[in-house]
């Protein structure tokens, strides 16, 4: 199965298993890859025992699951310390780590190393105090951790501890009842302690531990009794609506242990541990069977840190500032503005270039190209007067010999009248030639010539043409076309615009009745359409058209 770039990976130390690695689809709810590793936890001293199996193991669970470089880990360390404490509201950050600080430097563990805390202030915080929940771990260890992960090709994301992933493992089952407001209790018993949470809803109220001695050679009797007698004179001090008994030993079951406790609500329990006789979470196939019932709530809580965020009020990480430069140089730069820490990740920068390039790369890109478009308009453009100007330059240069004395005015009409005689032959004939009872509806004269026209009477036509064929008797003007037309609809305007030289009576006549159609042309007749007759009987005027004349040469 190919993993998305945005796949966590969960790594968890757990002391009853050894050192587990997993990949959880959180939608589904499925462990998609798993794997373990033995590995060897020191309880007195509450840290791996050896560094380099530790790194050893943790590389070939990587190799045989096939996990990619590049991709992000969250880390789940065993509970060292996890505390919740009232801090008056006047304290700020610093006063409150050093308060941290002083209050650590007495725990047996840290007498002798350097921790690194992760601290967060809790929803259920009052005016008056502000609750601050944090947990706390070797920083040298820590640090070996993160530096080992960097050689592996990894970025590590967060560390998490182990009381805040079994919570919020829980929830994400949803195995519990995190109703705003209602209180309730979380007991969490391993091989080194039993903690106590007042819970309101999913925020963290107090915490309460026990150091407990139990173990194999111990009978059973002997080591129930022993939770028992360090649980049992708290809980009796702690109502609520139910109690939650959560196993993470091989030596106590969660179940038998919740039959052998007092107490005034009801009591749930659930195994993590060899006692589980069901799987928390569905396996995908790539996992083999033997391992549904062995993935821890530690493991499982490490998986989905990254998108169980939204759901959790207590983010823990110890993976933090207080580590110095090993952090520094593994985390994105970052900076305050307005109050607000910004964290410049690869995924902001993505989206910073994505805004700059919508905001002023575009639109200086769309602006570049409109403008080199207009450049190369202007440029065009400029070419082409530069040709227009050489042609004029040469035609200057080519007539500059040329003398107005040489131009003869009256030689140049000559050659036009004499040119175009045809032409001005037919303008007069049609100006002055038009007998009484006719009238055009079409005129092309040019190097061809075509006359159409109507009239009531055949008189009236062959008198036209006869006067066309005396101004011009060589030309081969014919009288293509003479018919009876159907009734014409047509509004006769003389080409003056006034009723001069028109019989109106007999106009007004031809409008509802029969009259000739005519075409004078010394063009090729064209084919008869059938269609285009029946369409000109409907035509009620034609345009005539200006005369084309010929250039001078």
């Amino acid at each position: 199965m190919s993993l998305k770039k945005s796949s966590i990976v969960g790594v968890s130390v757990t002391p009853e298993i050894g050192l587990e690695v997993a990949i959880i689809d959180f939608a589904s709810q499925t462990v998609v890859k798993y794997g373990t590793k033995p590995l060897e936890y020191d309880t007195n001293r509450r840290e791996i025992a050896d560094m380099d199996l530790f790194k050893e193991a943790l590389q070939d669970l990587f190799f045989e699951l096939g996990i990619p470089k590049g991709m992000e880990v969250v880390l789940n360390l065993p509970s060292v310390v996890f505390k919740t404490v009232d801090y008056p509201a006047a304290m700020d950050e610093a006063q409150i780590s050093s308060a941290i600080e002083e209050e650590l430097a007495d725990h047996f563990i840290f007498k002798s190393v350097e921790p690194v805390v992760s601290a967060t202030r809790l929803p259920n915080s009052t005016i008056q105090f502000n609750k601050i929940a944090y947990t706390a771990a070797q920083k040298q260890m820590v640090i070996e951790i993160a530096l080992s992960l960097k050689d592996m090709g990894h970025k590590l994301y967060a560390i998490d501890t182990s009381v805040n992933s079994v919570l919020n493992a829980l929830m994400y089952k949803q195995r519990l009842d995190i109703t705003d407001d209602v209180s309730w209790l979380l007991l969490i018993v391993d091989n080194m302690c039993c903690r106590i949470m007042t819970m309101s809803g999913s925020n963290y109220v107090d915490t309460y531990e026990e150091r407990i001695s139990i173990g194999e050679v111990l009978g059973d009797a002997e080591n129930y009794g022993t939770v028992v007698s360090a649980v049992s004179p708290i809980l009796k001090n702690l109502p609520s609506k139910y109690l939650c008994v959560v196993s993470k030993t091989n030596i106590i079951s969660a179940e038998v242990l919740a039959s052998k406790l007092t107490y005034s609500a009801p009591i749930i329990h659930q195994e993590a541990n060899s006692f589980s006789k069901e799987a928390f979470l569905d396996i995908g196939p790539e996992v083999e069977h033997k391992y549904a019932t062995l993935v821890s709530l530690d493991i499982i809580g490490a998986a989905i840190y990254k998108e169980f965020e939204q759901y959790s009020n207590a983010h823990f990480n110890l993976f933090n500032k207080s580590l110095g430069d090993i952090y520094t140089m593994d985390q994105p730069p970052e900076f305050n503005l307005g109050g607000s820490l910004i964290v410049l990740t690869n995924a902001l920068l993505i989206k910073l270039f994505i805004f700059i390039a919508c905001v002023v790369l575009i639109p200086c890109s769309i602006g570049y190209v409109y403008l080199v478009g207009q450049i190369n308009s202007a440029k065009d453009e400029q070419k082409s007067l530069e040709a227009k100007a050489a042609q004029i330059e040469q035609f200057l240069k080519d007539n500059e010999n040329i003398s107005s004395e040489l131009f003869d005015e009256g030689y140049e009409i000559r050659m036009g009248l004499e040119h175009n005689k045809g032409i001005y032959s037919y303008y007069t004939i049609v100006g002055t030639e038009i007998p009484k009872k006719l009238w055009l509806t079409h005129l092309h004269l040019s190097d061809k010539t075509t006359i159409e026209g109507q009239a009531d009477n055949l008189e009236s036509v062959y008198a036209f043409f006869r006067s066309i064929k005396d101004y011009d008797p060589n030309s081969d003007i014919k009288l293509q076309k003479l018919g009876l037309a159907a009734q014409s609809n047509m509004q006769v305007i003389p080409a003056d615009g006034s009723d001069a030289g028109f019989d109106t009576d007999s106009i007004l006549t031809s409008l509802n009745a029969d009259y000739y159609e005519f075409v004078i042309s010394d063009e090729a007749p064209k084919k008869a359409n059938t269609n285009n007759n029946n369409n000109k009987k409907k035509q009620s005027s034609g345009n005539i058209g200006l005369p084309e004349l010929e250039p001078l040469e």
